[in-house]
């Protein structure tokens, strides 16, 4: 990205002093031919009678006559020109004085064609504002409108041309001779023609900032999609390393119920030992539901397909928590079910509702601190159910809070690292099948200070 903006700059440098160079050129030529004209029209009428004459006084070459005869400068030199015309003929009269003393003046009533001093000077400034007039006009075609300015030269006293406007000015043309009377010279001065060159350019800065513009945009896409790449990556590896965790929770739970009733002799208590092998069932079709969910796990934005009953969700919490009594014992948890008087049946997929509540119970329990608090209550309001589950756990902090329900998400670890092990999975899960029962899950969390989420489901209408 950082080499295409230089190789654009580069290009828009060099084309710059390119555009600029030619403006330059294109003034200056336009300044020599307005000098051209006006020299033409500073003839008297009486002298353009003759056809090569004319022809004479519009060419190149007498530009370049012109000009050498103007700039030949001495102290001592003395200049003349003169028009003659005759009957038959005109003669150009061109003459070199060299004096012993320097002359008095340079526009004397002998030099110019025969006009006394008043004439020359009023012939001389209507021409010279002729020359400017046409400059202007000229400019204001190229868009300079200001910032120029002339600079008159005298034969007598030359203008001091050390200013500092001078030095810092973009354009100073040559000397121009406005008119045959040769008492002045003329510079055009402008002091800047880079408004101009970029107004000439502005097609190929637009090109070239779009071009800019759509190249970050192509590499923020490609940065992203980089990175959304990596990040997916880092998720999968996380989760083929952690789901044997999740695996074994399940295994490791029916483990310890089956040793708990071989190690107690529970076949004497046979009230508990239903309680320990309808736990372990339970334990069971959870760790069937999670093989198949793994198997589903490349089938993603699939519907979860609900098979729905008239499910008592009291009954299917009160379950949940007898199903979890040994991993609530084991990490020293304390876990309250605060129950509705009015009764909380909704229309739901039993199996999909109690795996739901399992995850959440599982997550108060590996995510907690100290030891954990779990508060869970069940309500009904006639159209929603709500159930929230409230732990003092170490909260989620608010710039996770709206990723927790993304696939393969974890909240960082202090370090970044997870210490605790998962797949990123059970709150995805979750909200997929509250959403498929047309139900919404929300978060409050405070750092520090336990997390609480909240379930509304549509209550089952009375016809079900």
């Amino acid at each position: 990205m950082i080499i295409s903006v230089l190789l654009q700059i580069a290009w828009l440098r060099q084309l710059f002093r390119e555009e600029k160079r030619r403006t330059i050129n294109d003034i200056e030529n336009m300044t020599t031919a307005i000098s051209k004209r006006n020299l033409y029209r500073s003839l008297d009428e009486k002298f353009t009678g003759n056809v090569a004459l004319n022809r004479f006084f519009l060419s190149p070459e007498w530009v370049d006559i012109w000009r050498g005869f103007d700039n030949a400068k001495d102290a001592s030199l003395y200049k003349a020109f003169d028009v003659n015309p005759q009957k038959d003929s005109t003669i150009l009269n061109f003459r070199l004085v060299f004096l012993q003393h320097r002359p008095a003046h340079r526009s004397s009533p002998k030099y110019g064609m025969g006009y006394t001093v008043r004439q020359m000077e009023k012939l001389d400034s209507l021409s010279l504002l002729d020359f400017k007039r046409s400059i202007a006009t000229a400019l204001g075609k190229l868009e300079l409108n200001k910032d120029y300015f002339f600079l008159t030269h005298s034969y007598v006293q030359p203008n001091d041309e050390s200013s500092e406007r001078l030095k810092a000015a973009d354009f100073i043309s040559q000397r121009y001779t406005y008119n045959l009377l040769h008492l002045r010279t003329v510079q055009l001065v402008i002091d800047s023609v880079t408004n101009q060159v970029w107004f000439k350019m502005r097609y190929y800065l637009i090109s070239s900032i779009l071009m800019i513009v759509l190249t970050a945009i192509a590499f923020y896409f490609i940065l992203r999609l980089m990175i959304s790449r990596r990040i997916y990556a880092d998720a999968r590896i996380a989760f083929t390393s952690n789901m044997t965790h999740e695996i074994k929770t399940p295994i490791a739970t029916v483990a310890l119920a089956l040793e708990s009733i071989s190690k107690y002799n529970l076949i004497n208590e046979p009230v508990k030992m239903e309680r320990y092998l309808q736990m372990s069932k339970q334990e069971l079709q959870r760790l069937s539901h999670l093989i198949e969910k793994i198997l589903n796990l490349s089938q993603e934005g699939e519907e979860i397909k609900l098979s729905p009953v008239f499910y008592d969700v009291q009954a299917g919490l009160s379950d949940v928590i007898r199903s979890m009594e040994l991993p609530l014992q084991d990490a020293g948890a304390a876990c309250e079910l605060v129950v509705s008087p009015e009764p909380c049946f909704i229309e739901g997929d039993a199996v999909h509702l109690t795996t739901v509540f399992f995850n959440l119970i599982e997550n108060a329990i590996k995510y907690t601190i100290n030891p954990l608090k779990l508060l869970i209550t069940c309500s009904s309001d006639g159209e929603w159910i709500t159930i929230s589950f409230k732990d003092n756990g170490p909260g989620i902090p608010k710039a996770f809070q709206d990723k927790v329900f993304e696939r393969f998400f974890r909240v960082p670890q202090p370090g970044n690292t997870l210490t605790v092990k998962g797949s990123g999975l059970g709150l995805n899960y979750v909200f997929g099948v509250i959403q498929s029962h047309k139900g919404t899950i929300t978060l409050e969390s405070e750092g520090g200070k336990g997390s609480t989420f909240t379930i509304k489901l549509p209550a089952a209408s009375n016809e079900f």
